[in-house]
């Protein structure tokens, strides 16, 4: 299927001006770009953008496409996107990216009284931009009390390295019910001691 192209265009104006006149602006830099190119994207095309399932965007500028990756999103105070950092990949080049970890099954779990304690929640991969996963699926429905899922349960395509040693705790599956029986106990204690 072919990617969506997302249209920017090149600015002279500092960001500011460009924020002012309802765009955003962004950089496009890349090992086989040479110069960072100062560049703009409108607020109905950055919806369009951010909404993409694909890791490697494309992008039209000067009437050609490049190649991009989305590197950074830079946001003030209140939440509102400020600037934005485009990678430029072309073919054969190598680029780390911070991947999403999704865990899907958690209302098993939550049936089961038990609790999944995330604690890694993406991964940067480096790599062939093109063979970068919009993210990495997690099956958590059928673990018991106890498991625990390693950096090495990931499923990650072999042509990409993790960032993350493999005996890494990425989650970790807990009870619910622990917690309770506990404060039961700790009750029945004080009131056996009057």
């Amino acid at each position: 299927m072919q990617n969506a192209v997302f249209n920017i265009s090149e600015r002279t104006e500092k960001g500011k001006k460009v924020r002012m006149e309802g765009s955003i602006p962004a950089i496009m830099y890349g090992q086989s770009l040479g110069e960072p190119i100062p560049c703009q994207i409108t607020k109905r095309e950055l919806i369009d953008l951010l909404g993409s399932k694909s890791s490697v965007l494309s992008l039209k500028l000067n009437d050609k496409i490049e190649n991009c990756v989305l590197k950074e999103v830079q946001r003030d105070a209140f939440g509102n996107i400020v600037h934005l950092d485009f990678q430029y990949v072309k073919k054969g080049d190598t680029i780390k990216l911070r991947v999403p970890i999704r865990f899907s099954g958690a209302e098993s779990l939550d049936a089961r009284k038990l609790l999944l304690d995330d604690v890694i929640t993406e991964v940067q991969l480096q790599g062939n931009p093109s063979e970068m996963p919009e993210h990495i699926e997690v099956d958590v429905a059928g673990l018991e009390h106890g498991a625990q899922i390693l950096a090495k349960d990931l499923v990650i395509p072999e042509t990409l390295k993790s960032d993350l040693e493999p005996d890494t705790v990425v989650a970790r599956i807990g009870s619910l019910k622990t917690s309770s029986i506990e404060v039961e106990d700790d009750n029945n204690d004080e009131e056996t001691a009057e």
